[in-house]
């Protein structure tokens, strides 16, 4: 395959129409321009486009391997596509080649993003990236690529999600303690949202309920705004051998931490703990079959003079059109660049992975 080089005589610029930030919706119809500058005659095959947009996932651990379960470092990959179009703008695959002569070329793009496309992502272990290549191909030469990246969100509607969203959840949970041979009598920890399916700029409202009917005191409990990214491998890779393997990697993004005080033995308390949704990407868990974004409310329940821990999940779905009857914090667009500048946070990432 012919390597691919730059080149001091060619310039490409991809201009999205009536949208500078690249930053559009799934279902969208993007269109746009492709300019080319060349200072000298160019000889090529094609000029083409390719639009790609996929999820991939890599990732090294050690694993049990061979007859004597020796540990050994593996590889864990995987890749999806969701959009993968190749556009001839000039020229064909199979074309004798043409001049293009120094000047400057524009080229037309169109295009529709599927609406089920997955909102773009950077994680340590995967990631959702959407880009247009162009390439002056030259199969007795270099390539020429130029790449554009755009950003796609998810606009998740909580009225259509299958689950019911509007309704209060409730997690509970109750440990004893012993001393000797007694058991002390319970302490019983429940925690309550109004609902559970919320969208940027809503306020997340957390009751927590602590019965203590026992003499340990509480002396904290930890509540976590988490995001939950779930990582799915489709290979496994040990030295030449590769062998498809789903394996699981599910790493946790705190978003927001909360501290409830000491809690005294045989007493009870409530509190009331407001977490507001900022800029975040929706709960989207199967838009990609390798790649998962879902949250949660965690709490952590830490007794005095104990090893013992208490724990308490609250399941929440974000989404980017709120539940009917709640106010609409942020406007469509505002809210689509606060959000890619939250995706644009996480500028670390696996290398693509081709299968």
């Amino acid at each position: 395959m012919p390597k691919e080089k730059t080149s001091k005589h060619v310039k490409c610029d991809v201009l999205f129409d009536d949208n500078s930030s690249g930053i559009f919706a799934a279902g969208d119809r993007v269109t746009g321009t492709i300019e080319l500058h060349l200072t000298k005659i160019k000889k090529v095959r094609g000029v083409c486009l390719l639009i790609s947009g996929f999820s991939a996932v890599f990732w090294e651990a050690k694993v049990p391997d061979g007859p004597k379960n020796k540990k050994v470092k593996a590889q864990f990959k995987g890749r999806e596509d969701f959009i993968k179009k190749k556009l001839y703008l000039a020229g064909s695959e199979n074309g004798a080649g043409m001049q293009l002569p120094p000047n400057h070329i524009r080229y037309k793009f169109d295009f529709t993003i599927t609406p089920a496309a997955p909102t773009s992502m950077e994680g340590k272990y995967g990631h959702v990236r959407y880009l247009l290549q162009v390439t002056l191909e030259r199969p007795w030469k270099f390539d020429h690529n130029f790449q554009q990246p755009f950003t796609v969100v998810c606009q998740a509607d909580l009225n259509k999600s299958n689950e019911v969203l509007c309704i209060p959840t409730k997690a509970e949970n109750m440990i004893t303690f012993y001393c000797g041979l007694c058991r002390s009598r319970p302490l019983m920890v429940s925690a309550t949202t109004p609902k559970s399916g919320y969208a940027p700029g809503e306020t997340i409202e957390l009751e927590v309920f602590v019965q203590n009917s026992s003499k340990v005191a509480v002396s904290e409990i930890e509540i976590k705004f988490q995001k939950i990214l779930k990582f799915t491998s489709q290979t496994r890779v040990i030295g030449q051998t590769q062998i498809p393997k789903e394996e699981n990697n599910i790493q946790y993004e705190v978003l927001e931490v909360h501290k409830i005080p000491t809690v005294e033995g045989e007493n009870d308390a409530r509190f009331v703990e407001n977490f507001v949704v900022g800029p975040i990407p929706s709960t989207e868990t199967a838009q990609s079959r390798i790649v998962a974004v879902g949250y949660e409310l965690a709490l952590v329940v830490k007794p005095q003079a104990s090893t013992k821990r208490m724990k308490l999940n609250i399941p929440i779905t974000i989404g980017q059109i709120p539940l009917a009857g709640s106010a609409t914090p942020y406007s469509i667009s505002g809210g689509l660049h606060k959000l890619n500048d939250t995706l644009n946070e996480h500028s670390s990432a696996p290398p693509a992975y081709e299968a």
